[in-house]
């Protein structure tokens, strides 16, 4: 089977997915270069989601390969994006400062600047990033629950989707399906320009992570309560209808 030029558009956010990953993991974070690439990566991967379908309409090119392979990147590309982000940045993160260090500035380096004191209280993962007596913390971006809420969902969408399949019936979509993903999608985007464009650490772009990312788990479990019941008559079917 050809692959259509939308199918390509498509299968280009499994290729940016790891780009981005790794802008985020292993660029420096002086200047926040990891924040400014990852975020365009994003950008960019977002993008194909908008032109996918605008491209396979316009072409008539419109195939179940295409139905299947967007939702399923998707998921990969931006659950592969909420589990990274809750990793320090550059593997040096937000900056926790504990004992002796409380409220001394970072390094001075040009174009990145934070203060320790402000980081103290944050609700997401921290991590001794140093042990050379100094005890360096740094804080991950997201706080886990909540990305964890997100995965089961999708673990959960994933095989009902694959069950109905293979007994040949068809659940239907939801707008609050796509609701959910563009809301996800403009959170990744924002907790990465926040510090890009302001070129500095502040505590409030983890107030804003913090609750972006409930914000995503709540649509996500909205979402896929509706979509179970919506379906339910489809879903009941499923125990008297042997595979095909």
């Amino acid at each position: 089977m050809a692959l259509t030029l939308a199918d390509k558009i498509t299968l280009a956010r499994l290729g940016l997915m790891p780009l981005a990953v790794a802008s985020y993991l292993f660029l420096p974070i002086h200047h926040c270069l990891a924040f400014w690439f990852c975020g365009w990566i994003c950008a960019f991967a977002e993008i194909t989601d908008y032109l996918d379908g605008k491209v396979a309409r316009a072409r008539g090119e419109v195939s179940d390969f295409g139905k299947l392979a967007d939702p399923f990147c998707d998921v990969i590309y931006r659950m592969a994006m909420f589990l990274v982000f809750l990793l320090p940045v550059a593997g040096v993160g937000y900056p926790i400062m504990y004992g002796e260090w409380h409220g001394m500035s970072v390094d001075g380096t040009v174009g990145f600047t934070a203060n320790y004191a402000a980081f103290v209280d944050v609700g997401q993962p921290i991590y001794l990033l140093s042990t050379d007596g100094e005890g360096r913390w740094g804080a991950g971006l997201v706080p886990w629950f909540p990305v964890f809420l997100m995965v089961i969902r999708e673990l959960i969408a994933g095989a009902l989707r694959a069950m109905t399949a293979a007994r040949g019936l068809v659940l239907a979509a939801r707008t609050s399906g796509k609701v959910k993903a563009w809301f996800q999608g403009v959170t990744i985007i924002t907790v990465m320009a926040f510090p890009a464009f302001w070129f500095r650490l502040e505590p409030w772009h983890l107030t804003y992570a913090f609750w972006a990312t409930w914000a995503c788990a709540i649509l996500s479990i909205s979402s896929i309560i509706e979509y179970i019941w919506v379906n339910r008559v489809v879903l009941g079917q499923l125990a008297g209808q042997p595979p095909r």
